[in-house]
């Protein structure tokens, strides 16, 4: 998947979460009645008896419990979800945002200064250096940079410049951009924190449901 595609649509979804947020909550009891019609459960959210705490001292604040258990479940349960939900979504945005970032300059070459060309070509060969192992030559992928041909079209993405490269039978004289892309359109957008995540949120229901 496209990197720049991939933080478009996590930022897409974290602002829908930031809304759902907000708004959602009405729609979330709806949603979760009409399921009790459909299962024969009353829709009924049961009212726990309210417990007291004895204060040792005197300048010990006393807290206001909430005693409309809508808004509890709101408060205590729905916003709690959601948070978390957002909370790994921001965090994979930000990482996906700080990799994209990395590949950006084989899209952005022919727009940059070569002073700036240099800087961000330098950033893409370390990035993908391992101890004294390079995926790429610093200086030949330069010079295949400014080298390159006209694009087909204005605006391309990684995948569409490795595809012209294969159509045009190019990748034995640009190899280190092949390689450079390659590697940019084949990096994993997913991995196992999302399972980790929804292994969170079923413990905070558990919490919660107590």
């Amino acid at each position: 998947m496209h990197l720049d595609v991939a933080v478009d649509l996590l930022k897409k979804a974290e602002d829908s979460l930031c809304s759902y947020r907000h708004t959602g909550f009405v729609s979330a009891q709806i949603s979760a009645k009409e399921i009790c019609e459909e299962m024969n459960v009353v829709a009924v959210l049961k009212k726990e008896r309210l417990r007291t705490t004895k204060h040792e001292f005197s300048y010990e604040a006393f807290d206001e419990p909430l005693t409309d258990t809508k808004k509890k479940l709101e408060v205590s349960f729905f916003n709690a979800v959601v948070d978390v939900a957002v909370a790994s979504l921001r965090e994979k945005t930000e990482m996906m945002c700080n990799v994209a970032s990395k590949f950006s300059v084989l899209i952005n070459f022919p727009g940059l200064s070569a002073d700036e060309l240099e800087k961000q070509a330098k950033d893409l060969c370390n990035t993908l250096k391992c101890g004294d192992h390079t995926d790429l030559d610093f200086e030949e992928l330069i010079i295949e940079m400014q080298s390159f041909p006209q694009w087909p079209k204005q605006k391309m993405t990684t995948f569409d410049l490795l595809v012209f490269l294969e159509e045009k039978c190019l990748i034995e004289i640009y190899p280190n951009m092949w390689v450079a892309l390659s590697i940019a359109v084949t990096t994993p957008v997913t991995v196992a924190s999302a399972e980790r995540s929804f292994s969170k949120l079923k413990l905070i229901k558990t919490i919660y449901g107590q």
